[in-house]
């Protein structure tokens, strides 16, 4: 009768390809995988024999110790000390000689009988006085080492801490030590441990754990395996408040499951949200088995999140209206939107935003969500916020289509009242919108609450002083919903193309990814001391009119050309005022139009390289020498030439304006104008050279020659048929 393979049960025909059990190894290796105990006299394969041999050379932590077990093992007396130690010397001392001698791997001593052996380990110190991480003297907070840390010290580190040791509670992060403490970890002596037979069957079976979960490409059970960065860049939260976030979402009713762990399952969530890759790219990452078994670790993990975490951080419901006044409103909103009198009324900055998606089979859906703006398929979420840039609530999906504006959208928000925001709101708040809300203005100003909106252009080709000054205003507050809109398209799910399969979940994603921003983020601005004196100064110009374009205006300036005369820069280098970054912002009262200023120079010289001798002329006035302008070509069109004109002297700048669209405002001034400025009393006298790679962009493409299309040739011969125009 031939006999068969004790592990897989495989036939042994042949006597070359049986082995016994005689190794005790080996007898373990096998007894482990089948959970079965087996004796000396049974037999393996060469298959089985291959894979105990595979698994050890991958295994080099225990090649070396179960080499001597097998070789080496020794009978010792039974009254030898097992825990004895020898002290290693802890004398400070200058020279090399005085570096600890650790041991390299763990080295076998002796054993009693064939059920014991005894170990040469590095350990570190187990006092009840002294940490044995920092061994400095242990306070009140102290606790012991878990032992799970004491097996991944051992198994990675090769030290041994025993039972019992305690360190400093500073040491930890989530109960488990951080990757500081563990790099800090030294043995303090080398100690004799013995270990019994089902001691060292403990061991294998966690090192089998540990070796498993190494192969993981990515793993969020242990805090150590990511550092802070790669938690940042997979999930948008560093790791403390990663473990923040999956403490919180643990109270809810999510369990761990024989797939993942609740830590695995947020972790997978966040990253789809985080990257908006795709299931199966998911499972690759986190080897689990298929797509779908992603699906529902997300979904488990979501529907968690929205019960416990969202209506905390997400909401009317959340935040009292006085919260919003005392510790979500700034300084300058205050002074611009009330006159810094009114300390009970609530500013909020209401948007929509864009939410891509696929084309629907379904006619009626594809329609309803085709916007003819953005001329493809979206969605439309409502994002109201306060003017520190707190999201107060998330309001939609809302359809696209023409009868889905921004004003149809708010009357809608409004007259059902949805989210109770009618309850939350009182008489007199002020609501920030852009012109989009147009046509829900009377709705507003119906329920008793003020409307601030930029004025209409109406025809014509400017707006006046006061006009552009007040639309400063707006946008000097309004900014920050297109702030709170770009937070969120930081979640690449969704900025990216959403799948129409998605769409029953699209609302949950969006306040988590919400709720996270507000529970996480810091403010995208704050109250500052200087604001009320900021504001006060925006209020003093923001009624003025512009006297240099009431100085062009009576000298007939702006359409005669021939009362301006060419010159270059360098003429008027000494009579144009010299500025600091900090006199610049002063003057625009924004960063936009600074950020803005260099590609106009840069245009203007035909080169990125401001630091050179450059080629950037000026039109000087005739008749009022100190006033200059510069032809300026549109961002937008090839056709359009704006004409920004400066009013100064040798020690400041006494007035600007522009003919483009906002460029009779006082209060900060245009991009046209804020270039010219900058170029003239700062970049001119910068002497290092700042590289900007944009300028070889064109140079990578290839712009096609104009040349008109063929037509008939009116000759008759007909060896020349067609010709170029």
């Amino acid at each position: 009768m031939n006999e068969r393979c004790c592990p897989c049960g495989a036939r042994l025909d042949r006597s070359s390809c049986v082995r016994p059990l005689k190794s005790p190894c080996l007898r373990m290796f096998m007894s482990i995988r089948t959970l079965i105990s087996l004796s000396n006299d049974q037999k393996v394969c060469n298959v089985c024999r291959h894979l105990y041999i595979k698994w050890k050379s991958e295994n080099s932590e225990f090649s070396a110790m179960l080499d001597h077990f097998e070789n080496d093992m020794m009978v010792i007396n039974d009254d030898a000390n097992s825990d004895s130690y020898e002290f290693l010397d802890v004398q400070v001392q200058t020279d090399d000689s005085s570096r600890l001698t650790t041991v390299e791997s763990s080295t076998l001593i002796a054993t009693t009988n064939h059920q014991l052996v005894k170990l040469q380990l590095n350990a570190t110190s187990s006092s009840n006085t002294k940490c044995c991480v920092c061994r400095e003297n242990l306070c009140d907070h102290a606790v012991k080492i878990t032992s799970q840390d004491r097996d991944f010290i051992f198994f990675s580190r090769n030290i041994w801490i025993p039972e019992g040791a305690r360190c400093c509670s500073g040491h930890l992060i989530n109960n488990l030590l951080s990757k500081e403490a563990v790099d800090q970890i030294k043995p303090f002596s080398i100690r004799y441990q013995e270990l019994s037979s089902p001691d060292v069957q403990l061991l294998l079976n966690k090192a089998q754990t540990l070796f498993e979960n190494g192969k993981k490409r990515f793993s969020f059970d242990d805090p150590r395996d990511l550092n802070d960065d790669e938690y940042c860049l997979l999930t948008s939260l560093s790791r403390d408040n990663f473990n923040d976030f999956v403490q919180i979402v643990s109270s809810s009713t999510i369990r761990p499951s024989c797939n993942r762990t609740i830590r695995t399952a947020v972790g997978i969530y966040l990253c789809k949200l985080r990257l908006g890759i795709s299931n199966r790219l998911l499972a690759c990452m986190f080897q689990i088995a298929d797509k779908r078994t992603v699906s529902r670790v997300i979904n488990s993990a979501r529907q968690a999140i929205v019960k416990s975490f969202v209506p905390d951080n997400l909401g009317f419901g959340h935040v009292t209206r006085e919260d919003v006044i005392g510790r979500h409103t700034t300084t300058i909103a205050r002074e611009l939107m009330c006159g810094g009198d009114s300390t009970d009324t609530a500013i909020i900055i209401i948007d929509g935003t864009y939410l891509y998606i696929q084309k629907s089979r379904n006619n009626e859906f594809q329609r309803k969500t085709f916007n003819l703006y953005k001329k493809r398929s979206l969605l439309k979420p409502m994002m109201i916020v306060t003017t520190t840039g707190y999201i107060v609530a998330c309001i939609g999906p809302f359809l696209s289509d023409f009868n889905n504006n921004d004003a149809a959208i708010m009357k809608d928000i409004l007259l059902r009242n949805t989210d109770h925001i009618l309850s939350w709101l009182k008489e007199h708040d002020i609501l920030v919108v852009d012109r989009g809300f147009r046509d829900s203005i009377g709705v507003m100003k119906a329920l008793g609450l003020e409307a601030i909106m930029p004025s209409f252009l109406d025809g014509r080709r400017q707006f006046s002083a006061e006009e552009a000054n007040e639309s400063r205003c707006i946008t000097k507050i309004r900014w920050v919903v297109e702030a709170a809109n770009r937070r969120l398209k930081q979640f690449k799910y969704v900025a990216n193309t959403i799948q129409n399969s998605s769409l029953v979940y699209l609302e949950s994603d969006m306040s988590i990814a919400c709720a996270l921003i507000n529970h996480y983020q810091p403010p995208m601005t704050r109250s500052k001391l200087e604001d009320e004196e900021i504001g006060a100064q925006i209020m003093q110009l923001r009624q003025q009119k512009n006297k240099i374009q009431l100085l062009l205006e009576e000298n007939n300036l702006i359409r005669r050309f021939s009362l301006w005369e060419i010159i270059n820069h360098t003429e008027i280098i000494d009579g144009f005022p010299i500025m600091t970054q900090d006199d610049l912002g002063d003057l625009t009262f924004g960063i936009f139009q600074l950020k803005r200023a260099r590609s106009y120079a840069e245009e203007r010289c035909s080169t990125t390289n401001l630091t050179s001798a450059v080629a950037y002329s000026v039109h000087r006035c005739k008749i009022i020498p100190n006033l200059i302008r510069i032809p300026t070509q549109s961002a937008h069109s090839n056709r359009v030439t704006y004409h920004p004109t400066i009013h100064f002297t040798d020690q400041a700048i006494l007035g600007w304006w522009c003919d483009c669209f906002t460029g009779a405002r006082f209060l900060g001034c245009c991009s046209h104008i804020a270039s010219a400025i900058w170029f003239l009393s700062y970049q001119r006298w910068q002497t290092q050279q700042r590289h900007m790679s944009s300028g070889e962009y064109k140079n990578l493409t290839t712009d096609s020659i104009h040349v008109s299309d063929f037509y008939d040739s009116s000759d008759d011969d007909d060896s020349q048929r067609y010709s170029l125009a």
